[in-house]
């Protein structure tokens, strides 16, 4: 739990201050399709790797991360045309972190066999296919999703 507490402290705090500041886009697409891209993204990469027992219990995991992620892809949709510039603000701030989670968990998935670019391909598309359903164009997502790299 301290190593999750501070893996996830910037994101976390990120959400709370948007949350205080009533800014529910960048709270969804935080929680919604970054944390949830991130969790399917390891889950997916960790699947292949998993012995019996950790495999059923992952692939039980990651339908509920879908689903998570459904969840937030949904209203963000529904919302995309008052949303739009709010995600691309949150996007620019919020998705270099991953880059840097993913630097920090580095050797650790690789004990478990979980290659890192094997998880930031399984995150980026995973993440595009998200901003892609919400709305987003092919162009805007591979803007967005440069973003990230730019800045890591």
């Amino acid at each position: 739990m301290p190593f999750a507490k501070e893996f996830f402290a910037q994101l976390h705090d990120n959400f709370q201050t948007a949350l205080a500041e009533g800014n529910i886009v960048t709270c969804l697409l935080i929680q919604s399709l970054i944390i949830e891209t991130f969790a399917i993204a390891a889950y997916n990469i960790y699947i292949p790797v998993a012995d019996d027992f950790a495999r059923k219990i992952t692939e039980g995991v990651v339908k509920d991360e879908y689903l998570h992620l459904n969840f937030g892809e949904e209203w963000l949709k529904a919302n995309f045309e008052t949303a739009k510039a709010e995600l691309e603000t949150a996007n620019r701030a919020n998705l270099p972190l991953v880059w840097k989670m993913l630097n920090e968990v580095e050797d650790d998935a690789a004990v478990l066999g979980m290659e890192k670019d094997a998880l930031v391909e399984d995150f980026m598309i995973t993440y595009g296919e998200a901003l892609s359903n919400i709305g987003f164009s092919s162009r805007e997502v591979m803007r967005l999703s440069a973003q990230g790299l730019a800045a890591a």
